[in-house]
């Protein structure tokens, strides 16, 4: 009927499937984990672009705001220098210059040269930022 050998035949084959099984599991719960993984990973892109896209949106209303006040005052000031020099106003000329080589060498982007500076400011809450 069976050979000599079928029990042992028998718990070899049934080893085999068991460790199939196993390895089948391991593979499923690999899986699981990968996935949840990439679905992690997936929401934290998610969050850091909005917040990335939330930081552009503040930085360029920010510096157009400067800008645009910058502007204003340099052609206020260039107003009041023509102003100045169609009177032949010696006394206010130079102080008008003055005051327009003073705005031209405080550039509103002198302080974001420093990185580092920089990131630690917009992370700290309390910081006031001068216009």
């Amino acid at each position: 009927m069976f050979p000599p050998n079928a029990p042992a035949a028998l718990s070899n084959l049934l080893s085999l499937v068991h460790g199939l099984v196993a390895a089948y599991q391991d593979y499923q719960n690999l899986y699981e984990r990968e996935v949840t993984r990439r679905q992690q990973i997936a929401a934290w892109e998610k969050a850091v672009l909005a917040e990335i896209a939330t930081k552009r949106q503040l930085l360029l209303g920010y510096l157009e705001q400067v800008l645009a006040e910058r502007r204003q005052i340099c052609q206020v000031l260039l107003t009041q220098i023509d102003c100045a020099v169609a009177r032949g106003d010696n006394e206010q000329l130079p102080a008008l210059l003055q005051t327009l080589i003073t705005l031209a060498q405080n550039a509103p982007f002198k302080d974001l040269g420093d990185l580092q500076k920089v990131q630690a400011q917009l992370a700290n809450p309390d910081h006031v930022w001068e216009l």
